[in-house]
């Protein structure tokens, strides 16, 4: 009996070990896979089993190249399902959900290697720009603005002109898509003013501008630029729109007729939703009625479509309000199930040598010994495991209370004295920042590491006042965050501009842009002084 019993034992390890054995085989190949997988050679993506090589190879993760590759796979995964066919409910959150994994690995690869480059800065723009995009095919400007607004920050870093120069024009189209014509333009703007503009983007700003001129009543400008539009060669959709935008506003309803028929014919769902208006308005003026009713039953498809999509709307705006407290609790998923497969394969193990220790041992007393002593362990274990919530708890809730006894008064003055604020303030000793020199001081730019730094410490000062403005304000963005925090210890836009990278006018405009988005007209520090106070 005991013979039987030590073979099964045996076999059972033997088993064991041969198992383990081919998951780090497996793993391994799956792992050399990826990192040899080119998208040139082949478009089967899917075929890889990433979630095989997530599970077992925490070697491979510590590799760059490795996380790099996992996040290029998921985006393009993604992106070719997008651009193929039109998306299911399921299809769209799916991809969705790969792009923000790719995000995810995207962002771990950058944190562990020493010099990020300008095609990495790209490749993440590109993904926050696709992710963007889904959220403006569904009319959710809020999430669709602030992942464009980072893509724009990252085709900045990575100099790429262009790129960054669309993104501009598509920020700028968002916003007026939605009848917020006054940010819009200063979205042209900011592109209007950068140099080596290429013709047929110059060519778009300037179309679009005037459109958005025209919709702000700013008939004199829009008039004055929409001469220089006239006997050009290359009669695309941003200039039928200008065309057709300005006749329509003329109210000379048959020269404007055939522009917006052609943008309606060319153009994307939401621009589709647009010019059906002025079709429809259009014909109202010309007596067609028939047509006119055409296009008043496309606005109510329209509608009807937006209403079925309402579920997918919402799933994906939680999706992104959601994103980084998803990631967090995957990973503490899959640690706490790592530990759980350690803690039973430590429990097997101790039953394997409690029962061999039972069977061959000829002291009992010796056996009990060693079995109360590992059951004395492990309670001891599980009681630490138990009592770690409470700890964490504890020390959150003792914190807490320490911030709120602090005043406003008091932290203003903590945060005014901390060494990032006093850094940014001893690099101005001895210069003076003129509004024409403002581009001779790019040495005083802050780096992303200060710019985490400052914004971390007014968190940790402030903690209830970016929370409060992105919910009292529709349309913040990171930067504009960053601009309103310089703001708040009294720097001027000239020094603003210097230390965000920016020109003066770019500087002057972001702020005239906060001042919109708070609806104010007097003295933005003042402003925002109070309102900080009062959300502290």
């Amino acid at each position: 009996m005991k013979r039987i019993f030590k073979n099964i034992i045996i076999l059972s390890l033997i088993i064991t070990a041969f198992n383990l054995l081919s998951c780090s085989d497996v793993s391994k190949s799956c792992c050399e896979e990826i990192l040899n997988f080119s998208y040139t050679e082949s478009d089967s993506i899917v075929n890889y089993n990433i979630d095989l090589a997530e599970r077992c190879s925490e070697k491979y993760h510590k590799r760059p190249e490795f996380l790099q590759k996992i996040s290029q796979i998921y985006y393009y995964d993604a992106i070719n399902n997008y651009t193929s066919n039109e998306q299911s409910t399921v299809d769209l959150l799916q991809l969705t959900k790969k792009l923000y994994l790719a995000l995810e690995y995207m962002n771990s690869y950058m944190s562990r290697i020493d010099v990020i480059k300008s095609y990495d800065y790209q490749f993440r723009g590109e993904i926050y720009e696709r992710l963007g995009d889904i959220y403006n095919d569904i009319n959710s400007l809020k999430p669709a603005a602030e992942l464009y607004d980072k893509a724009l920050s990252d085709y900045k870093s990575a100099d790429s002109n262009e790129k960054y120069l669309n993104s501009l024009i598509k920020i700028g189209k968002l916003y007026q898509y939605n009848h917020i014509p006054n940010i819009a333009m200063i979205y042209f703007e900011m592109a209007e003013e950068n140099k080596d503009i290429p013709h047929n983007i110059y060519r778009k700003i300037i179309d679009n501008k005037i459109v958005t001129l025209y919709e702000l009543n700013d008939y004199k400008n829009a008039d004055s630029i929409f001469k220089n539009h006239f006997n050009v060669k290359v009669q695309n959709h941003d200039y039928h729109s200008a065309v057709g935008t300005k006749y329509f506003y003329e109210r000379n309803y048959k020269e404007a007729l055939p522009h917006l028929k052609y943008c309606f014919e060319n153009g994307n769902m939401q621009e589709k939703l647009i010019v059906s208006e002025k079709l429809a308005e259009t014909y109202f003026n010309l007596d067609d009625h028939d047509n006119e009713m055409i296009y008043i039953q496309y606005q109510a498809k329209y509608n009807s479509i937006e209403i079925r999509r309402t579920p997918l709307k919402l799933d994906l705006e939680k999706l992104f309000d959601t994103y980084y407290t998803i990631v967090i609790n995957d990973k503490t998923v899959d640690n706490n199930n790592n530990i759980a497969t350690i803690v039973i394969i430590l429990i097997i193990s101790l039953i394997i040598i409690s029962l061999i220790t039972i069977t061959f041992s000829k002291s009992k007393k010796k056996d009990q010994e060693k079995i109360s002593t590992a059951q004395k362990t492990i309670s001891a274990n599980n009681e630490i495991i138990e009592s770690k919530d409470k700890i964490i708890n504890d020390i959150s809730k003792k914190l807490t209370d320490i911030e709120t006894n602090e005043n406003y008064e008091e932290a203003y003055k903590r945060f005014v004295e901390c060494d990032i604020i006093t850094k940014i303030r001893s690099s101005f000793d001895g210069i003076t920042i003129m509004t024409k020199n403002v581009q001779n001081h790019s040495k005083l730019q802050l780096s992303s590491k200060d710019t985490i730094a400052l914004i971390k410490t007014f968190n940790n000062c402030f903690p209830k006042a970016i929370a409060s403005m992105k919910n009292d304000f529709e349309g913040i963005t990171p930067n504009d965050i960053k601009f309103i925090i310089l703001n708040f210890i009294n720097l001027n836009n000239a020094e603003i501009a210097v230390l965000l990278g920016l020109t003066y006018g770019a500087a002057n405009k972001r702020s005239n842009k906060i001042k919109n988005i708070f609806n104010i007209k007097d003295d933005l520090n003042q402003f925002i002084c109070s309102y900080i106070k009062s959300k502290f």
